[in-house]
């Protein structure tokens, strides 16, 4: 595929792989590219297996989505993302709106919990905008950034993560509000030996967001779902959108949307799915790459 048969105007964009480098970072070129392309009347959102608060201030700038939960980020989206942060009062903070949002049934909450309880990774809570972490949980992250042990960009322990004493008890008060579960192993090989266990569970969606992690989300809740439903809120055909990812968990809103981009870093699976493939990759300005031969 050399150009889209008709013009994209709405682009969503994965963060970890995609978007962002793996130092945290987007460069020059790939802002100019975004910034051109908004310009033109094209909506440029993040669509990231991320919460609200670890959406990281270089792209807060933009709407976002996770899939569970489409943000509008208003005039100050640097203070929204702030207002999901544990020292938000230390913070100017303003309120983001939510557009969306898709929480688990309360008993497959407690299922689906339960069944990340009996392994000893790196659990993440989405709710709310929030990403709730355990003492162990943020000992965990710090090793595995210390050690460069995954392919999600680092994320810095500045706020951004709301510690809770004990995810049992905050469950038994919260399982209503949980849109999403977030667990990294220790090594991918560890991840891929207990994904069946995941995959097997009724109603939920599950997949990786890199090889060393597990996700999972209400049935039929997706970043393919929210692309979608957003588009139709703001009359834009299917066919006019694009999508850009480079892992599982952007699998269906490469299959939705009405081009799929992918990564030259992704995985050979999802790459299978293209339309188009970068020949950079996230570190390397594959994004404004990919936007020029979108003719955005």
């Amino acid at each position: 595929m050399s150009q889209p048969t008709v013009p994209i105007r709405l682009v969503a964009l994965d963060l970890d792989g995609t978007l962002l480098t793996h130092q945290s970072g987007v460069s020059p070129l790939t802002r100019q590219a975004i910034a051109e392309a908004v310009s033109h009347g094209v909506v440029v959102l993040p669509a990231t297996g991320r919460p609200l608060a670890n959406l990281p201030p270089v792209v807060a700038q933009l709407p976002g989505s996770n899939g569970a939960s489409v943000w509008d980020l208003g005039s100050d989206p640097l203070g929204c993302v702030y207002s999901r942060y544990s020292n938000a009062a230390e913070r100017e903070t303003s309120d983001p709106v939510c557009l969306i949002r898709n929480v688990f049934p309360v008993q497959k909450a407690r299922e689906v919990f339960a069944l990340f309880q009996e392994y000893n990774g790196e659990l993440s809570v989405f709710s709310e905008g929030y990403s709730l972490k355990d003492e162990h949980g943020i000992r965990c992250l710090t090793a595995r950034f210390a050690k460069r042990k995954s392919t999600e960009a680092n994320q810095p322990d500045d706020g951004r993560f709301l510690v809770v004493r004990d995810f049992a008890e905050w469950m038994s008060r919260h399982a209503h509000e949980v849109e999403k579960f977030c667990m990294f192993f220790e090594t991918r090989e560890e991840a891929q030996a207990v994904l069946p266990r995941f995959l097997a569970l009724k109603d939920v969606e599950v997949v990786q967001g890199c090889p060393e992690n597990i996700e999972g989300t209400p049935r039929g809740i997706d970043k393919g779902s929210a692309l979608l439903t957003l588009a139709d809120r703001l009359g834009i055909p299917r066919e006019a959108t694009a999508a850009i990812g480079d892992s599982e968990n952007d699998r269906t809103m490469l299959e939705k949307a009405g081009v799929a981009a992918v990564m030259a870093n992704g995985m050979p699976q999802i790459k299978a799915l293209a339309d188009l493939v970068s020949e950079n990759d996230c570190d390397h300005d594959g994004i404004a790459e990919l936007f020029r031969r979108l003719n955005l």
